[in-house]
C-alpha cells in the first residue's frame, strides 16, 4: 500500500509537468552526509536525471559530520541535507543538526535524517525542536519513498524561502522607504528612489524618475502636461530637469507614455517602468534598466515599495511646494525677497577678483498702481510676468532676478570694471525701451532703480539692500525714470531724515511749527486776492528746517496726517479772522498731501474743521500736486467729494508730472499753477515760454484760472501777462510772511475793500 502511495506522489509530480521541464540554470542543491560509500553511490544513482518542481538536483557529498560542518560554514546554499545519524560517533548526525540550527542559523535548510541502526533513532523532541522534516531507516528508503520525501521537503523549502525572501524584501523596502522619507526636497527624493530601487533589484541605478504634474504645479514649472524628468542616473543623468521629449530614444518615449496613459506598470525583458498614481493628482513613472525580466515575487515587493513611494512623493511634493512658497514668487516663479537675500550672501562668500564685484540692483516700476487701477489687476499681473521674462532674458544667471515686492525687482550681476556700470544701466534701459504688449495693447512702463557695489569691505547683506534702496528712493525723488548708484551722502541724508522723524512729534507738541503766508496777485490789475499758507519749522535753538527736508519725512513717517490737519485748521482760523476784520475776504490756499487724500477720514476731518472755525469752503483752496492728483481713482473720488463740499481745487507744480489731458479733464479743479521751474527761465529759454503758453491755453480751455509761481522779475511778470496768465505769486510781490506782517502788507496794498475771492 505504501509503495502505491509513493507512486501516486510520483504521478502527481509528472502530471504537474515538472519532470523533464527544467528551467535552465536552476537547481536544487542537496548535501548528502554519510560515512557509507554505498549510500552515496545509491543516492546518486537514484536521483540521476531527476527534476522536481521544475529544477534538476545537484548533489554535494560529505563523509562525516565534521566534513559537512566545514562545508556548511563556507557554503550554506543548500535546500535539503540527507543526514546519517550514526557516523564518527553514535550521535554525530544529531550534533550536526544542533550546529545547523543553533550555530549556523540555517533555518530554511530542510533536514532528512537517515540511519542504518534503528536503535539510534532521535527522540520526538529532537525532531520537533530542530525542525526535522523526515526520518527514515535506510532499509525502508526506497527510490520512490526517497523521491516522495524529497518532493515534500523541497516544496516546504520553496515556501519557506519565499516567505523569507518576502520578509527580507519587506525589511529592505522599509529601510529604503525610511531612507526616502529622510529626503526633504523633491529632486533628492527622486534621486533616492533610483538609488533604493537599484538596491532592491540588485542592479545599477540606471534610469530616471519623471512626473506628469497637475496643473497648478505645471504652471509653476512651465511645462504644462508634458512629463518632466525629476531625477536621472547612469547614462540618463544628463536628462535631469528636462521634459520627456528630450529623450532621443523614440521607442522608450512611447513606452513611458504608454505606462502613463494606461496607468499601469510595464515589465519587459531587461526594462521595467513602474507607474505610481499620486494622491495629489501628480502621475509618477520610474524607468529602470534592470537587465532582466522581473519575476512575480519581486513584482509584489515592488508594488509595496511603490505604495510607499506614492505616499512619500505626495509628502515631499507638499514640502517642496511649501519651500517654493517660502523662497519663490508664486506669480512669476522668480526668487522672492528671502531667497534674494540668501543669494546675495552666497555670492559674496564666493566673490573673487576674477569674478568681479557683486552689484545689487533694485528696480521699481513707475506708476504701476495706475495700471492696476486703470486696466485691472489681471492686466497688472500679466505686465509683471512680462517684465520678469524680459529681465530674465537679459540677466539669465540662476536666481539673478528676483521679485522682492509688489512691483519691485532685484537683480544680481557681476561687474568687472567701471565701464560695466554703464552697460548695466543700458541693459536695463533696453529692457523697457519697447512697450509691453498685454492683451493686445501696448503698455509703456518707465523704471526707477538704485544699485550698490559690494566691495571687499562690505559683507552685510541687509546693509547692501538698504543702500540699494536708498539709491532707488533717490532716483524716485529726483523725478523717476533714472537709475542711480549709491553714494555715502545718501546714507548721511537718511540719518538726517531719521533724526527729523524722531523730532517731528515733539516739535508738533511743543509748538515749533508755524504758518507763513504769501500773497497771490491778479495780473490784470495787481490786486491781491488771496494767499498761500506755507508750513515752517523752527528749532528751539532758532535755526529753521527747510520744508523740502521735513515735509517728505513727515509724509513717509505718517506725521503728515496730524500735521496737515493742524495746518488746515490754522489756515481756516486766520482766513476767518481776516474775513471778519479790516483785511476782508481772501482766498486761502492750503497744500494737501497725498497721504491725506488716501486717508479715509480726511473728508470728515475737513468737515469738522470748517464747522469749528466757521469757515466757508468757497474761500478755501486745496492744492494738490499734479502727480498725486493723477495717482488713482481713490484719490480722484476724494477730490471730487471735496469739490462737492465747496472747496476750490488747485493743481500745483503743473508740467512736472505725467498727466494725460483726459485724466486732467476728469479732475474737478478750478486753478492750474505753473511750476516755478518754467517761470525762472522765461526770459532766457524759449522752450520755457512755449511750455508756459501751452499751460495757460490748456488751463483756459478747461475753464481754469492759471496762476504762476516763483515770479521774481518784472520781465517774467510781463511775459506771463502777455501770455494771458491770470494770477501770480513770488518774491517780486512779497516773501512768505507771518500772519501779523501779512495783515499789514495786505492793508498797505489793497483797495478800500477787497472783492469776493477769485474762483
Amino acid at each position: 500500500m505504501e509503495a502505491s502511495d509513493d507512486n501516486d506522489v510520483l504521478d502527481i509530480i509528472e502530471d504537474d509537468g515538472q519532470i523533464g521541464s527544467t528551467a535552465p540554470g536552476r537547481v536544487w542543491r542537496l548535501l548528502v552526509v554519510d560515512d557509507d560509500e554505498i549510500v552515496h553511490a545509491s543516492t546518486k544513482y537514484s536521483l540521476h536525471d531527476i527534476d522536481i518542481l521544475g529544477r534538476r538536483l545537484e548533489l554535494t557529498h560529505a563523509k562525516s559530520a565534521a566534513e559537512a560542518h566545514a562545508i556548511l560554514r563556507t557554503d550554506s546554499d543548500f535546500a535539503v541535507i540527507l543526514l546519517d545519524v550514526v557516523m564518527e560517533t553514535p550521535d554525530a548526525g544529531l550534533k550536526l543538526v544542533r550546529i545547523i540550527r543553533e550555530e549556523l542559523k540555517l533555518t530554511t535548510l530542510r533536514i532528512m535524517l537517515r540511519t542504518g541502526q534503528p536503535g539510534y533513532a532521535p527522540e520526538l523532541a529532537v525532531i520537533r525542536d530542530y525542525d526535522i522534516d523526515d526520518y527514515r531507516t535506510k532499509s525502508e528508503l526506497t527510490r520512490n519513498r526517497l523521491l516522495t520525501s524529497l518532493f515534500t521537503a523541497l516544496r516546504a523549502y520553496s515556501h519557506i524561502q519565499a516567505l523569507e525572501l518576502s520578509r527580507k524584501g519587506l525589511e529592505r523596502i522599509i529601510a529604503a522607504s525610511a531612507g526616502l522619507f529622510r529626503r526633504s526636497s523633491l529632486r533628492s527624493f527622486c534621486e533616492g528612489i533610483l538609488l533604493q530601487l537599484g538596491g532592491l533589484l540588485d542592479v545599477e541605478a540606471n534610469g530616471f524618475v519623471l512626473a506628469r504634474v497637475a496643473p497648478p504645479t505645471a504652471a509653476r514649472l512651465g511645462n504644462g502636461e508634458e512629463p518632466l524628468i525629476l531625477a536621472a542616473a547612469g547614462p540618463f543623468c544628463h536628462l535631469s530637469g528636462t521634459p520627456l521629449s528630450h529623450v532621443e530614444d523614440g521607442p522608450l518615449r512611447t513606452l513611458i507614455a504608454s505606462a502613463l496613459e494606461g496607468k499601469r506598470s510595464v515589465y519587459l525583458d531587461g526594462v521595467t517602468v513602474l507607474y505610481i498614481p499620486g494622491q495629489s493628482g501628480d502621475d509618477l513613472a520610474i524607468y529602470v534598466a534592470t537587465g532582466r525580466e522581473i519575476g512575480p515575487d519581486v513584482r509584489r515587493l515592488l508594488e509595496v515599495f511603490c505604495s510607499n513611494v506614492a505616499l512619500g512623493f505626495d509628502n515631499v511634493s507638499l514640502l517642496d511646494d511649501v519651500r517654493s512658497l517660502a523662497y519663490y514668487d508664486t506669480l512669476t516663479g522668480l526668487a522672492n525677497r528671502t531667497l534674494f537675500l540668501e543669494e546675495i550672501g552666497s555670492r559674496i562668500a564666493r566673490q573673487s577678483p576674477s569674478a568681479g564685484v557683486l552689484t545689487v540692483l533694485l528696480l521699481d516700476l513707475d506708476h504701476f498702481q495706475s495700471v492696476n487701477d486703470g486696466l485691472g489687476h489681471e492686466t497688472g499681473d500679466r505686465l509683471l510676468l512680462a517684465v520678469a521674462n524680459r529681465l530674465g532674458s537679459v540677466f539669465s544667471d540662476r536666481h539673478a532676478v528676483s521679485r522682492i515686492a509688489s512691483d519691485m525687482f532685484g537683480v544680481l550681476v557681476w561687474l568687472k570694471q567701471p565701464l560695466d556700470e554703464r552697460d548695466l544701466v543700458r541693459a536695463v534701459d533696453l529692457c523697457f525701451a519697447d512697450p509691453f504688449t498685454i492683451n493686445g495693447h501696448p503698455i509703456d512702463i518707465r523704471i526707477s532703480g538704485g544699485y550698490v557695489l559690494a566691495d571687499d569691505r562690505e559683507s552685510d547683506v541687509h546693509r547692501l539692500v538698504r543702500r540699494a534702496g536708498m539709491a532707488l528712493k533717490g532716483a524716485k525723488r529726483s523725478g523717476r525714470g533714472r537709475i542711480l548708484r549709491f553714494d555715502p551722502a545718501m546714507e548721511e541724508e537718511l540719518h538726517g531724515r531719521l533724526s527729523l522723524v524722531s523730532r517731528l512729534a515733539e516739535a508738533q507738541a511743543n509748538g515749533q511749527f508755524s504758518l507763513v503766508y504769501q500773497p497771490q496777485i491778479a495780473l490784470s490789475d495787481g490786486t491781491p486776492f488771496g494767499s498761500e499758507a506755507l508750513l515752517r519749522w523752527q528749532l528751539p535753538e532758532g535755526t529753521w528746517v527747510r520744508p523740502d527736508q521735513f515735509i517728505p519725512v513727515a509724509e513717509d513717517a505718517g506725521h503728515i496726517l496730524s500735521l496737515g490737519e493742524w495746518v488746515l485748521r490754522q489756515a481756516c482760523l486766520h482766513q476767518v479772522h481776516w474775513r471778519d476784520s479790516a483785511v476782508g475776504r481772501l482766498r486761502m490756499a492750503v497744500n494737501v498731501s497725498v497721504r491725506q487724500l488716501r486717508d479715509g477720514s480726511f473728508v470728515h476731518s475737513a468737515e469738522r474743521i470748517l464747522s469749528s472755525c466757521n469757515a466757508d469752503p468757497r474761500d478755501i483752496e486745496l492744492e494738490i500736486t499734479e502727480s498725486h492728483a493723477m495717482e488713482n481713482d481713490q484719490v480722484l473720488a476724494t477730490v471730487r467729494t471735496l469739490r462737492g463740499m465747496g472747496f476750490s481745487i488747485a493743481i500745483d507744480d503743473f508740467g512736472t508730472g505725467y498727466s494725460s489731458l483726459s485724466r486732467l479733464q476728469q479732475l474737478p479743479a478750478s486753478v492750474l499753477k505753473i511750476d516755478r521751474s518754467f517761470v525762472t527761465d522765461l526770459g532766457t529759454v524759449p522752450e520755457s515760454r512755449s511750455i508756459a503758453a501751452t499751460i495757460v491755453k490748456v488751463g483756459h480751455e478747461l475753464g481754469m484760472t492759471v496762476l504762476a509761481e516763483g515770479i521774481e522779475t518784472a520781465e517774467q511778470e510781463e511775459i506771463l501777462r502777455s501770455l494771458g496768465c491770470d494770477a501770480a505769486q513770488g518774491y517780486l510781490y512779497a516773501k512768505p510772511m507771518p500772519a501779523p506782517q501779512f495783515e499789514r502788507w495786505i492793508l498797505d496794498n489793497m483797495p478800500a475793500r477787497l472783492p469776493a475771492a477769485v474762483s
